[in-house]
This record gives C-alpha cells, sequence and structure tokens, in this order.
C-alpha cells in the first residue's frame, strides 16, 4: 500500500455549514474588540482536530464508541501501563503526521499520571507505544476514516487499524468491519475468520456482530457484556438474592413457629400428665 498522504477531496457544498462541527476563536469585531465566534469545522479539521472541537456525531456512532470503550477498557483493566482513550487528542510524534483524534485508541507504557486537563497525549515525548487504534464512520466523515487515515495511520507507527463502517446496503443500514495490520511493507487489510470475528490485533479480543449491533468475545469464546448488560444483571442477581432471603427468613419463621408450636404442646402434655397423677394420688 502506498505510504503518501493523500490530500482531502474538495467538499460538496451542503446547507448546513455546521455539518462537521465547529469550534470557538476569538476575531476582532467592527469596534476593534475582540468577541468568540462559532467557526464551523471541515473535513480537514475531523482528520487532524485542536483541542476543544465539537465533532457532530451520529446516535450510533456515539453507542458504537460507547460500547466500544467500556467493553475495552473493563477488559483490559489492571494491565500496567495500558489505557484505552476515547476522542483524544493524540500526537504521534512522527514528522509529516499532524495530531489525530481517533474514536478509540489503545497505547502501552503510558504514564501513570497523566494531566487532568489533557487535551493531547504526546506519544513520543511519553514513550507510549499504540497497540490499536478503532474508528466508527459517521456519513458525512465516511471516506476519511477509508481513506486519508488508513494511510496516516499507517506512517504514524499504529500497528493495528479497525474500522466500523456503518453503511447502507440495498437501502438497509449494516455494519461491516475492517481492519489492516502493519507489515514491512505497509498496512496490509486483515481477513475475517468463517464467522465474520475480526481478531483485534495482540490484545486478546474479537469483534463481532449480532442484530446490527457490536459484540466482542475473549480467546476462549466467552462473550463480554457491555454495561448496560453488567447492570442488568447486577440488578437481577440482587433481586434473586433478595428473593432467596426472603424465601429463607419465611422458611427460619415457619421453623420457628413449629418449633414454638411443639415446644407448646410438649408443656400442655406436662401439665395434663401431671393433673392425671395428682388426681390418681387423690383417688
Amino acid at each position: 500500500m502506498s505510504t503518501a498522504v493523500k490530500p482531502l477531496q474538495e467538499e460538496q457544498v451542503g446547507s448546513d455549514p455546521f455539518r462537521y462541527g465547529w469550534r470557538y476563536a476569538w476575531q476582532p469585531g467592527p469596534n476593534g474588540q475582540l468577541k468568540r465566534v462559532r467557526i464551523p469545522l471541515t473535513q480537514a479539521d475531523v482528520l487532524h482536530p485542536q483541542e476543544d472541537d465539537f465533532i457532530v456525531q451520529s446516535l450510533e456512532h456515539e453507542e458504537d464508541c460507547h460500547f466500544l470503550k467500556t467493553v475495552l477498557a473493563a477488559y483490559l483493566a489492571g494491565r500496567p501501563g495500558v489505557r484505552v482513550f476515547r476522542d483524544l487528542r493524540i500526537d504521534w510524534g512522527v514528522a509529516g503526521i499532524e495530531p489525530h483524534g481517533p474514536d478509540l485508541a489503545i497505547l502501552e507504557n503510558v504514564p501513570d499520571h497523566l494531566p487532568p486537563q489533557l487535551g493531547t497525549l504526546q506519544v513520543r515525548k511519553t514513550g507510549a507505544r499504540p497497540l490499536l487504534v478503532i474508528e466508527v464512520t459517521s456519513p458525512t466523515t465516511r471516506e476519511v476514516d477509508l481513506d486519508e487515515k488508513v494511510v496516516e495511520y499507517d506512517l504514524a507507527g499504529v500497528p493495528f487499524y479497525a474500522i466500523v463502517d456503518r453503511r447502507l446496503r440495498n437501502e438497509r443500514e449494516e455494519i461491516r468491519l475492517l481492519a489492516y495490520r502493519a507489515t514491512d511493507q505497509g498496512y496490509v487489510r486483515v481477513k475475517l475468520d468463517p464467522q465474520g470475528w475480526l481478531a483485534l490485533g495482540s490484545i486478546g479480543l474479537w469483534l463481532g456482530t449480532e442484530n446490527n449491533h457490536l459484540v466482542c468475545r475473549d480467546a476462549q469464546g466467552q462473550r463480554l457484556l457491555n454495561y448496560q448488560e453488567v447492570v442488568q444483571a447486577y440488578r437481577a442477581e440482587a433481586e434473586a438474592r433478595k428473593e432467596a432471603e426472603a424465601r429463607a427468613e419465611a422458611e427460619r419463621t415457619r421453623a420457628e413457629a413449629e418449633a414454638q408450636a411443639r415446644q407448646q404442646a410438649e408443656e400442655r402434655i406436662r401439665q395434663l400428665e401431671a393433673e392425671l397423677q395428682h388426681l390418681r394420688g387423690q383417688s
């Protein structure tokens, strides 16, 4: 694959100048005083964002990214120096490659303590190393993820680039999974397995789809739950435990009542026997 950085194609003029997003900047007004204005973003800005840019995303895009962030972060928790970043501006420290803002980026050798207001991660300066980048396409910026970023992530030294491509096919939306792996000759396409699962580089996870939703499983084939599923499972378990405790309490109450009834019956028998002996002594 060619490693030359492709120029962005000329954008089609749309009715909404803020369809890609916006940023705020200070500009001089008619009276010479500075005023804060909202500036529309371009495709080039989406490819190479500045800190605090707001990029418009679809609902499906947001849900896909949320799923990936929560599942990946939970799965990789406890691995020293490995972090999952979402929409963080990353400067790869490679000449000729401007910073990107990947939907998801997994890096290793990340310092334990990063500044709380970090806007750009300096890869080379921190000594971090990229493991994986995932982009989820949106209709307005799809070609950037499928074209320019393939070239630039290769040049930036990203060893594995995966794409969740939501597209219309036969008037129906579907998810297509794509991936590229770095080689000495540049990026090469990664094949899905016969069941349509994609192995996510070296992290030990597989990505697939079910009913037009993303799913992940580990190397043993165990499906990983997303955050909502974990919460639902926790609530179901808590409710089942509560019901079991209620049943156990009811059983204890019943057993205590039966024991008390037996004790009372035995005491009444002793009283009757005592009365009977007393009567026999009087006869």
